[in-house]
């Protein structure tokens, strides 16, 4: 698959993000999500997500949990394909079956894809 044909993500909800190794979070920021880089301040790294909603990415070694990262996505099969082709890990969600995925890279960032129907229906 390459990058003209990759699946639409919409960005649904983050809370912080540290990161260890600024270079591995580079890479699957803007390999693997395909987000870019909007802006730089030192060891932080922007990345617009849509309207009025920015990912700021904190490289300077200060340790912590990864965020829950959400997206949504019409076409759950090619985005899980997506992930897959970049040497993610995807799982079927155990709490909503065929209704999304948990991808996880080699490195350990994790992200939620969720069926955008699905949780436009959701309470």
């Amino acid at each position: 698959m390459n990058e003209q044909s990759a699946p639409q993500l919409t960005f649904e909800g983050v809370v912080a993000f540290p990161a260890d190794d600024p270079g591995e979070a580079a890479h699957f920021f803007e390999h693997t999500l395909g987000l870019a880089v909007t802006a730089e301040d030192g060891p932080l790294r922007f990345y617009t997500l849509g309207e009025g909603l920015a990912l700021a990415i904190d490289g300077s070694g200060q340790s912590g949990n990864d965020p829950y990262l959400l997206f949504s996505a019409a076409d759950l099969a090619a985005a899980a394909e997506h992930f897959l082709q970049r040497g993610c890990q995807v799982r079927e969600l155990s709490w909503a079956p065929g209704a999304g995925f948990l991808a996880r890279s080699p490195e350990g960032r994790t992200v939620c894809v969720v069926d955008v129907v699905a949780l436009q229906e959701a309470p």
